[in-house]
């Protein structure tokens, strides 16, 4: 019977933390999301960490090459007709735009890409003695316009767009829900507080508990997608993009891991905290 009513009193305090423990969870996530998805300053630091910007630059030449093998221009005139210090100009004002819905973008310099292929071009017909004629000049213009359709079609993404707005009409939101969720922790925390009788070391203990359980529950599964390289099955076309990509979702996952692990770490610092404390509060 006294073992009865002591399960009867402990048992509302653990489902009291229970619940602190999955709000503080839900904190974490969310904290995680405003420090990723909503941060366009993240997607250019994973951009320079995936040497996106290199990789794009090297695409885009390969392909304005290509198309001008038809015009009997050979390999490696065009091979660096772009440069890359304009491929992250244009990328980096693209990701500014995808997190600012009034903001319209263009590229910056659409005459400098033509005249760095005509340029190209010119120097190689130069160097070859091969005659200016009004014919050639119409052809390295429409490669020229051609280098620019393509240009486009690689710094600017549909589909990046359309995040981005989406994202960001949820950004309120998710303060909100932080607030909330902080608001909710700090409340349960007060009432197991009150059930504890006031002694700070027994609140310091179910921190422990509190603390420890929503770091495991933060880091078990993007430990599991990480440790299986989930995202190496990407069926992305692009190197530069998939690089990109798969280092955006693989920091995004260590986030979640990074803040779990110091999750984990603050529980075990209020555990020991709170013995520490009950040995004093005994031995006075």
């Amino acid at each position: 019977m006294k073992r009865s009513g002591r399960v009867l009193k402990v048992a509302p305090r653990f489902f009291i933390a229970f619940l602190a423990s999955v709000f503080l969870f839900a904190f974490m996530i969310l904290l995680a999301l405003r420090l990723t998805l909503f941060s366009e300053n993240y997607l250019m630091k994973q951009a320079v960490k995936a040497d996106y910007y290199a990789e794009l630059t090297k695409e885009i030449n390969r392909q304005v090459e290509n198309s001008a093998l038809g015009s009997n221009v050979p390999e490696g005139v065009l091979a660096h007709s772009i440069s890359e210090s304009l491929v992250k100009t244009d990328v980096d004002e693209y990701f500014k735009a995808m997190y600012k819905t009034g903001k319209k973008y263009t590229i910056s310099s659409e005459n400098g890409i033509q005249d760095a292929v005509a340029k190209a071009i010119t120097e190689y017909m130069e160097e070859k003695n091969i005659p200016q004629t009004e014919e050639s000049e119409k052809a390295v213009k429409d490669l020229g316009n051609k280098a620019v359709s393509i240009y486009e079609g690689y710094v600017e993404l549909p589909f990046l767009i359309a995040y981005g707005r989406k994202v960001m009409n949820y950004q309120t939101t998710l303060v909100i829900f932080m607030l909330i969720c902080g608001i909710a922790w700090a409340a349960l925390s007060f009432a197991l507080y009150q059930s504890l009788k006031g002694y700070f070391h027994r609140l310091a203990r179910f921190w422990s508990y509190i603390c420890s359980a929503s770091g495991l529950m933060m880091t078990a599964v993007p430990a599991v997608m990480l440790y299986q390289h989930y995202f190496q099955r990407l069926g992305i076309q692009s190197k530069a993009m998939y690089g990109f990509i798969q280092t955006y979702l693989n920091s995004f996952l260590w986030l979640f891991v990074s803040l779990g692990c110091l999750s984990i770490a603050v529980g075990i610092f209020f555990a020991v905290f709170s013995e520490l404390k009950r040995k004093q509060l005994f031995a006075a």
